[in-house]
């Protein structure tokens, strides 16, 4: 597939060229192969089928990216376990919710879990931690509800870290989520662009390295605004350390001066 035609198919979908840049050989090579599984040569018929509401899904989940880590971003997980987490613990003393969205395979969510954990040994009193965690791709949901990852995905946790909260799998070759992590995180196929929010209030809204990266901003204002519509007043909301707001917004204030923390005031 040339570059003409997948730009084609990402102007049907609202999509960004420059955020699938790192991304784009294998995305490409996934929509090829689904080209040619429905006998669809040109990118002409594909976008006709796509009035299929069941193509259109299948092609949502083959343009959506599974990148990402633990701890992704140590200054981030640093500010919450220092600031964000006790400022968020002295003001509730009940449940705590908080939403990964476009959670890919789970690393994210099962590293607030972490820090949760740890904040606990350290607090004798805390409320409890509620995690949904969402994705487009029912594949992704599934792996991250499994808890399974690889050597490599572990190389930037401590020895601590790993020896408390993984464990190796019967394979030997793959690490294990530490059940009793996985308690309190809710997983569910969710696409952002078409259904509302979760039905939560959420003193922690994670919307990072997806929404703002891969669509275009024109497509994802109203989308942005529902999201702030789950956040509780005063609760955080945190995108990708490279990434900008869609719009200005004086709902949000940013924490610190930070330039992907953000406040709802």
């Amino acid at each position: 597939m040339d570059d003409n035609s997948f730009r084609q198919l990402m102007n049907r979908l609202g999509l960004s060229w420059q955020g699938y840049a790192k991304v784009r050989k294998g995305v490409k090579k996934r929509i090829g192969r689904h080209m040619r599984e429905l006998g669809l040569p040109t990118m002409d018929d594909y976008l006709q089928a796509l009035t299929d509401p069941e193509i259109l899904k299948e092609v949502e989940r083959l343009m959506s990216v599974s990148i990402s880590h633990f701890f992704r971003d140590q200054n981030l997980w640093r500010t919450l376990e220092e600031e964000i987490l006790p400022d968020i613990t002295a003001g509730h003393n009940e449940k705590i919710h908080a939403w990964s969205a476009g959670c890919a395979l789970g690393q994210e969510a099962y590293s607030l879990a972490i820090k949760w954990d740890m904040l606990k040994k350290k607090r004798s009193a805390l409320p409890e931690l509620r995690i949904r965690a969402t994705d487009i791709n029912p594949d992704y949901i599934g792996k991250a509800m499994a808890g399974v990852y690889g050597r490599s995905s572990l190389k930037v946790l401590s020895d601590e870290i790993k020896s408390v909260y993984f464990h190796a799998c019967e394979d030997r070759k793959d690490y294990c989520v530490a059940d009793y992590l996985k308690k309190n995180i809710a997983w569910e196929v969710h696409n952002l662009m078409k259904e509302r929010p979760p039905a939560e209030v959420f003193q922690i809204i994670f919307l990072r390295n997806s929404l703002f990266t891969y669509y275009r901003e024109e497509s994802i204002s109203s989308v942005f605004l529902n999201v702030l519509d789950s956040l509780d007043d005063g609760g955080f909301f945190i995108i990708g350390s490279h990434e900008r707001l869609p719009s200005q917004t004086h709902t949000l204030s940013s924490f610190k001066g930070s330039s992907y923390i953000f406040q709802k005031t």
